[in-house]
């Protein structure tokens, strides 16, 4: 495994913009109740209203093109282009990270996915020696240091644009001195953990996000997390969306 840290120069920070929205399903009932469509579309919309701030243009101005491996991106209008964006939604939870010009993952989870066997999900996602550390972790702290651990790692999949394809358990995430996760890549993956900048929220009592930007050695990132408000419960409600709340910004 590989992991190192270099010192961030003076210069110019890139934006990486997060922003989280509530759909409505509050519990598995609801979830089932609320359709998967109604969902993505939530999502979907969000990305487009993110898009359409950073490229100076309406919501309806926004096109996206699906690429061979089915990852969308912005094709309209062409000052949209130069963005990159990932999408995540989990029980209630919409998710997008923008950032112009570099690959970026965002996934975002609730403990409820772990189900009735946290372990049994770690011994799937973790490698060998994160399984150690979540064996000696308090059993009360263990489920959302397993979700962390989980999110980070899927942010990374996603920002790479393997999905599936790559093997979480090639993925370590450590905590520094100051607690910020930091990653180690199996030198299988061919990945450089002096290129990635990470960001990770908790979001409410029971979902937490992440979010991965590979960049250059030594890139400075900041991470801005905003929380849009609530978005209508029955389909085709249209509320207007009051200003965002800023919730933390980070650099990486």
């Amino acid at each position: 495994m590989e992991s190192r840290q270099v010192p961030l120069p003076e210069g110019p920070v890139r934006e990486v913009r997060i922003r989280f929205l509530r759909t409505g399903e509050r519990s598995p009932s609801a979830a089932r109740a609320h359709s998967a469509r109604t969902v993505r579309q939530s999502a979907h919309d969000l990305a487009r209203r993110m898009l359409a701030e950073f490229a100076g243009a309406s919501p309806e101005e926004v096109r996206f093109r699906t690429l061979p491996g089915g990852r969308p991106e912005p094709d309209a209008p062409p000052a949209a282009r130069r963005f990159r964006f990932s999408l995540s939604h989990a029980e209630g939870v919409c998710l997008c990270a923008v950032v112009e010009g570099r690959p970026v993952g965002a996934d975002v989870e609730s403990l409820r996915e772990l189900g009735p066997d946290p372990m049994a999900v770690a011994s799937v996602v973790c490698s060998a020696r994160e399984v150690e550390v979540l064996r000696e972790t308090p059993a009360s702290d263990r489920p959302m240091r397993l979700l962390g651990l989980w999110i980070v790692k899927e942010a990374v999949a996603k920002a790479l644009g393997r999905g599936f394809r790559l093997p979480l358990d090639q993925v370590e995430v450590h905590r520094d001195g100051s607690g910020r996760p930091v990653l180690r890549f199996d030198p299988r993956t061919g990945e450089d953990a002096a290129r990635w900048r990470l960001a990770f929220a908790r979001i409410g009592p029971s979902h937490a996000a992440a979010v991965a930007v590979r960049g250059s050695p030594g890139e400075r990132f900041r991470f801005r997390i905003e929380a849009e408000p609530d978005a209508p419960h029955e389909e085709g409600d249209r509320a207007p969306h009051p200003p965002r709340r800023t919730s933390s910004v980070r650099e990486s």
